[in-house]
C-alpha cells in the first residue's frame, strides 16, 4: 500500500512539474494571439450565444469540441488569449497522466514514470499545449481510450471496453487525424477475429464498437449530409490523388516518409513551423533520441516483440496524417504519436541502467541513468524558457503579435476588453464618446489570421457599429460626425492626408505602432501609425 502511495505521489509530482511549462504566461508567451486560435474564440462566442454546432464550417472547417471547451473559459475569463489557450494547456497537462497509465499498463511502473516525465518535459507536447487549437485534445482522448482498452484486454471488465469506445468515438470531435487512427482499432479487431488466442475478447470488441458508434453517430449523420464541409480541409492538404498512378503513389509516399521519420530524432529535421516547434528542432533532444534508438533495438527482442510491434504500428499510423499531407513534417497533424512514443526511450533508458549495474555500484548506476533523464529535462527547459523562445520577435510575428498589439491599443482607448497582460478582460462598456477607425490594410480581412485576432480581442463588432469601423482615403466619414475622441490606426503615409483634414475639428497626435521583426535582409516595416484626435 505504501509503495503504491509513493508511486502516485511521484506521478502527480511529474504532472504538476510539467504543468507550469504549459500554463505559465498564457497571455504573454507567445506575445501574440494567432488567428487560428482567435477563430476558435469567435466560435466559442457563438456557442455562448446559443449555437450548438457539431462541426464548425468557418476557417476551412474544424471539429467543434475545442471551441466548446474554449466557451467555458471565455465565459469566466473573458476575451483573452489565456481563455482560449487554457483548454489546450490543461489537455496537454492531463495527457502526461494518460501517457503514464498507458505505458504502465504495458511495461510496468518504471517505464510509466519515465515515459510520463519525458512527455512532461519535451518541447513537442508543451508547444501543443500552448497553441490554442485542436491538436492538443487528440492525444488526451487517445491515451485514456488506449489505457482503458489495454486494461480491458488484460484484466477484463465490460465498462472498460465501453468507456474506451466512448472516448475513442468522442475523439472524432477533437481533430481530423482521428479518421486515420480508426485504422488502429480496426486492425486490433481483425487480430482478435483471426487469432484463436485472442478470440475470447470478441464480446469486449463488440462493446467497444457499439460504444464508439454511439459516440460518433451525430458526427457521422452530419458528415453524410455535409461531405464537402467535413472532408474539404483534409482533401485540400492531401498529397495523393485518386488520379495518381501506382508509381506516382509510391514515389510520393517514399518521399514524404523520408521527410517525416527523421523529425523524431535527427537535429534540423523537425517541424519548421514556429507555432508548433522551435524551428526544425527534432521532436526529441539528443539524449532522448539516443535512448529511443536503444529502446527500439531492445523492443525488437523476442520477449518484447509481442507488445512493441503493435506500438510501432500505432506510431506509424499516427505519423500517417503528416505523411499524407502538405508541409511535412507537421507536429500538429501527428500529435497522437506522443501517446506511445516515449515508451521507446523509456525502454532504452531502463536497458542502459541494467547494463550500468553490471559495472558500477547500484547508486552510481542510478545516478548516471537519472542524469541522462535530467539532461533531457534541462535541454527542454533551456530551449523554451531560459532562452525565452516564446518571447522572441520571430515567435511573436508568427503568432500575429502586431494585430494583438493593435487590439490591445484599441481596447485601452475604448476602456473595454483586454488591454494588458492580465488573465481576465474588462467587461465595462466602451466609452461612448470614443471611436476607432482602422485602415483596410491593417490586419486586413483577406488575411484571416490577423483579422480574426482583432475580431476576437476587441469587444465590438468591426464594421457593424459606428464606434469601430474600417476606413479608406476614398470614402472617409463626414468629419463633423466623428466622436469627440478618435483613434485611427492608419497605414504609414495616410497621416499626410488625414491630419490636415482632422485639424479643422480636432487636435491630433501621432504615435508609431509596432514594427515587423527584421527579415533575412534586415528589413523591418512599420505596421501602422496611431493618430489620436480630440475635438477642440
Amino acid at each position: 500500500m505504501r509503495n503504491n502511495q509513493y508511486l502516485w505521489f511521484i506521478v502527480f509530482a511529474i504532472v504538476l512539474l510539467g504543468a507550469p511549462l504549459r500554463l505559465y504566461g498564457l497571455n504573454t508567451h507567445p506575445s501574440g494571439l494567432f488567428g487560428d486560435e482567435a477563430a476558435d474564440g469567435l466560435d466559442a462566442l457563438r456557442i455562448i450565444a446559443g449555437d450548438r454546432p457539431i462541426f464548425l464550417t468557418e476557417n476551412n472547417g474544424r471539429e467543434a469540441l475545442h471551441a466548446y471547451l474554449v466557451s467555458f473559459s471565455v465565459q469566466h475569463l473573458g476575451r483573452t488569449p489565456a481563455a482560449i489557450r487554457l483548454p489546450s494547456a490543461l489537455a496537454s497537462t492531463l495527457t502526461t497522466l494518460g501517457v503514464f497509465l498507458v505505458a504502465r499498463s504495458l511495461f510496468g511502473n518504471r517505464i510509466g514514470m519515465i515515459s510520463a516525465l519525458l512527455n512532461a518535459f519535451t518541447v513537442w507536447p508543451i508547444m501543443l499545449g500552448r497553441l490554442a487549437t485542436r491538436p492538443a485534445l487528440l492525444p488526451l482522448f487517445i491515451t485514456f481510450s488506449l489505457w482503458l482498452g489495454i486494461t480491458a484486454f488484460t484484466q477484463g471488465g465490460k465498462w472498460r471496453w465501453i468507456l474506451s469506445g466512448l472516448l475513442f468515438g468522442a475523439a472524432f470531435y477533437t481533430y481530423t487525424p482521428i479518421r486515420v487512427l480508426l485504422l488502429a482499432p480496426i486492425l486490433c479487431t481483425i487480430l482478435c477475429l483471426i487469432s484463436s488466442k485472442y478470440r475470447r475478447h470478441w464480446k469486449g470488441s463488440v462493446l467497444f464498437w457499439a460504444a464508439l458508434a454511439l459516440a460518433v453517430s451525430p458526427f457521422v449523420t452530419y458528415t453524410m449530409n455535409n461531405k464537402d464541409e467535413v472532408f474539404g480541409r483534409s482533401a485540400g492538404v492531401a498529397v495523393i490523388s485518386p488520379d495518381d498512378s501506382v508509381a506516382e503513389l509510391f514515389s510520393t509516399l517514399y518521399k514524404q516518409t523520408s521527410i517525416v521519420l527523421p523529425m523524431l530524432i535527427i537535429p534540423g529535421k523537425g517541424d519548421w513551423n514556429l507555432r508548433h516547434n522551435i524551428p526544425n528542432r527534432a521532436a526529441l533532444d539528443p539524449f532522448a533520441s539516443a535512448t529511443l534508438l536503444i529502446g527500439l533495438l531492445v523492443s525488437l527482442r523476442r520477449d518484447y516483440r509481442r507488445i512493441t510491434i503493435p506500438i510501432l504500428v500505432f506510431i506509424f499510423i499516427s505519423l500517417s496524417p503528416t505523411i499524407l499531407s502538405e508541409e511535412p513534417p507537421h507536429f500538429g497533424r501527428s500529435s497522437s504519436t506522443i501517446t506511445l512514443l516515449f515508451i521507446l526511450p523509456a525502454l532504452g533508458l531502463r536497458w542502459v541502467h541494467s547494463k550500468l549495474r553490471n559495472y558500477f555500484p547500484s547508486f552510481l548506476a542510478i545516478a548516471l541513468s537519472s542524469g541522462t533523464l535530467l539532461c533531457s529535462v534541462y535541454i527542454t527547459t533551456r530551449d523554451l524558457y531560459l532562452d525565452n523562445y516564446l518571447g522572441t520577435p520571430s515567435a511573436g510575428f508568427w503568432f500575429d503579435e502586431q494585430c494583438t498589439i493593435a487590439s490591445r491599443e484599441i481596447n485601452s482607448f475604448l476602456g473595454a476588453g483586454w488591454p494588458d497582460a492580465t488573465i481576465t478582460s474588462d467587461n465595462s462598456p466602451p466609452h461612448p464618446t470614443h471611436q476607432v477607425l482602422i485602415a483596410t490594410n491593417v490586419c486586413p480581412r483577406y488575411s484571416s489570421s490577423g483579422y480574426y485576432t482583432v475580431e476576437f480581442l476587441v469587444p465590438l463588432d468591426l464594421g457593424t457599429v459606428s464606434q469601430f469601423q474600417r476606413y479608406d482615403l476614398h470614402s472617409l466619414p463626414n468629419l463633423s460626425s466623428l466622436q469627440e475622441n478618435l483613434l485611427i490606426l492608419a497605414i504609414p503615409g495616410d497621416e499626410e492626408t488625414l491630419v490636415p483634414l482632422l485639424s479643422e475639428y480636432h487636435i491630433t497626435n501621432i504615435v508609431d505602432g509596432p514594427w515587423t521583426p527584421p527579415d533575412n535582409l534586415g528589413n523591418s516595416w512599420l505596421v501602422y501609425r496611431s493618430i489620436y484626435a480630440q475635438k477642440k
